[in-house]
């Protein structure tokens, strides 16, 4: 009995998803074994004793692939346990980096506080300083207008003196006028 290539892939064992893949490597094994194909009705058949070398080419073929397949698996497994290790060392090395930069952090946290309490307290010196400052110019304004009370007062003072100065020396030369005046001026009191 013969059988048509969908039939020989089905006796492969070949899924229904890799179906139309299978047949055109069987149509292909089939030319390259030139093996004679028979119509029967409006499909192709192929001998059985040509089935069995053709499963037995492709069979051969597919275990090469396989085992292919399983070395390059292999590999891909040794990669994969290869990155796996290295990205193992890479999360180590992380979190110690990690750790490191919260060390940092902390230490700058604790630098920036120290550093913020000392710029506070020269600000409460700085405004300490400053009210002082303002009082002291309050109390120079307040000497300085006392000063000039006290300059005008003296020279007040010193206007008034020159002023009974001035009348006491009148009085003074009438006196001496009095004083060497005649008789006749005394009596008559014309003393110019």
């Amino acid at each position: 009995m013969s059988k048509t290539v969908r039939e020989i892939a089905e006796l492969m064992g070949i899924p229904s998803d890799d179906l139309v893949k299978e047949k055109q490597r069987i149509r292909d094994e089939i030319k390259r074994q030139n093996i004679e194909t028979k119509k029967s009705g409006n499909k192709f058949v192929i001998a059985d004793s040509d089935v069995e070398k053709i499963t037995s080419a492709l069979k051969e073929k597919l275990d090469k692939e396989d085992s292919k397949k399983k070395e390059d698996n292999e590999e891909l497994l040794q990669m994969i346990e290869q990155l796996k290790a290295e990205n193992s060392k890479f999360k180590s090395e992380n979190k110690e980096k990690d750790e490191e930069l919260v060390r940092i952090n902390l230490k700058k946290d604790e630098e920036i506080r120290r550093l913020n309490s000392k710029i506070e307290k020269y600000a409460d010196d700085f405004k300490e300083f400053n009210d002082k400052q303002l009082q002291l110019n309050n109390q120079q304004q307040q000497l300085q207008a006392r000063i000039l009370e006290q300059t005008k007062q003296l020279k007040d003072t010193q206007q008034r003196l020159l002023t009974s100065a001035e009348k006491s020396s009148e009085l003074q030369n009438k006196v001496d006028k009095i004083e060497n005046a005649s008789l006749w001026q005394r009596i008559t009191r014309k003393f110019d």
